[in-house]
């Protein structure tokens, strides 16, 4: 009978049971064929990621380097014309011969002029008055006395090109208050004029101050070039006054 399996017809032991017994312990062994066909499609699809990622870095490079030329072209371009812009700003500025010609044409015939006849006050303060005396002289600087008198308008001009005068503040009202307008035929006194803006917004911070006659184009106006008006000045000689101190705080 036999002993390893139950179910064995054979009696006297003579059976195939125990080599079937021995077959199935043994592992299954794996072709060698099976194992090369695995690694060489491994070995492509790795292949193939490793041109793709190669091409990815390749065109995510050449992008980059377009952004940064792109950049670095505009950062060149607003540079240029930064300095293109201030070189024009500074060519476009007015100056006081520019601004004579822009009052008086280019071929004025002047017989007389205006010169200060006092020191002028430099910087005047917002909304703090201040005097002009002006003297009518001939064209040697000697002073003379007109037949007739001859109104004079004080003006303020800016330093762009063309130049502007100015009637109004960046607020609205008028820019000047006081004797803006005086008659004289030798000494030219204004005696009061008030400026109600600072210069500081204006190009170059500062304003052409002109004294000159509308009518009377024989008397070269006088341009006074950076007038500046900065804010209202405190007035150290007044007697500050003293604080309140309130009962029963001390």
């Amino acid at each position: 009978m036999c002993k390893l399996n139950a179910y064995c017809p054979a009696l006297d032991g003579n059976c195939e049971c125990q080599n079937q017994v021995y077959q199935s312990d043994m592992a299954m062994a794996i072709p060698i064929s099976a194992m090369m066909g695995y690694d060489q499609n491994m070995i492509e699809i790795v292949f193939k990621m490793l041109s793709q990622q190669n091409e990815l870095i390749r065109s995510l490079a050449e992008q980059i380097k377009a952004v940064l030329y792109k950049i670095s072209e505009f950062t060149n371009k607003s540079h240029i014309e930064t300095i293109q812009g201030s070189s024009m700003l500074r060519e476009e500025a007015v100056t006081p011969s520019s601004l004579l010609r822009f009052l008086s044409g280019d071929n004025p015939k002047f017989t007389h002029k205006l010169e200060l006849g006092d020191e002028f006050s430099s910087p005047a303060y917002k909304e703090r008055a201040f005097s002009v005396l002006v003297n009518i002289v001939d064209m040697d600087g000697n002073k003379v006395q007109l037949a007739n008198n001859v109104k004079f308008t004080i003006m303020l001009y800016t330093a762009d090109s063309p130049p502007k005068l100015l009637s109004i503040n960046t607020t609205g009202d008028t820019i000047m208050r006081g004797t803006f307008e005086v008659e004289g035929n030798s000494v030219i006194f204004f005696k009061k004029i008030i400026v109600k803006e600072v210069t500081s917004h204006f190009i170059n911070g500062s304003l052409y101050l002109v004294i000159a006659s509308k009518w009377a184009d024989y008397i070269k106006p006088l341009i006074i070039k950076d007038f500046v008006v900065k804010a209202r000045k405190l007035n150290n000689d007044c007697p500050k006054k003293k604080p309140k101190i309130e009962d029963g705080l001390f």
